[in-house]
């Protein structure tokens, strides 16, 4: 008697897992590579982070040494002011000087928006910010001062490469849903 519930257990969990399993197949044939990319990859790329530019280092907890993608380092502020996780969507913005390069035009969740009203008054008359990619140094900017409070949209300014450009588009929109568990 005792098998033969044990039989019984094992069919309906064999039954039930391959339930769940044709659903996610129907999903899966419907477009495999969203699925493998969105479904099961979670790791974040291209993480884009804005960082205070530190001149001279004094606090060896939040300051620390960067590499750049250009040889060398820079020292920051760990602390990041601006995250993926704030921005819900990047798009390319061909530089009105150089085609080949461009500005990339961030939408800001409610959040990143009051964020970067913040950091763009306290750093209107000082230093330029970091941007990070995947935690290097990508290059530095002064962010422009927001004059609505209902503006969503900023273009941090280039210049930055095609290839760079494109994986921070690409993988923007991912990297939000994956930071906000979305």
């Amino acid at each position: 008697m005792k098998i033969k519930s044990v039989f019984l257990s094992l069919a309906l969990a064999a039954t039930a897992v391959f339930l769940m399993g044709t659903a996610s197949c129907e999903r899966f044939m419907e477009d495999p590579e969203k699925y493998v990319t969105e479904e099961s990859d979670k790791t974040p790329r291209y993480v884009v982070t804005v960082h205070d530019i530190v001149k001279y280092k004094r606090a060896e907890i939040l300051e620390i040494d960067v590499d750049s993608f250009f040889g060398g380092t820079v020292c920051i502020n760990k602390n990041a002011r601006l995250h993926s996780k704030d921005i819900m969507k990047i798009e390319l913005v061909p530089r009105a000087n150089n085609k080949e390069f461009f500005d990339l035009k961030l939408t800001l969740s409610p959040r990143g928006q009051k964020i970067w009203s913040t950091f763009a008054i306290s750093n209107e008359d000082s230093d330029k910010l970091a941007v990070l990619i995947d935690g290097m140094y990508y290059r530095s900017f002064t962010p422009v001062f927001l004059t609505e409070p209902e503006v969503k949209e900023v273009v941090l300014q280039g210049p930055f490469d095609p290839a760079t450009a494109k994986g921070i588009v690409i993988n923007a929109e991912r990297n939000y849903k994956i930071f906000n568990n979305l």
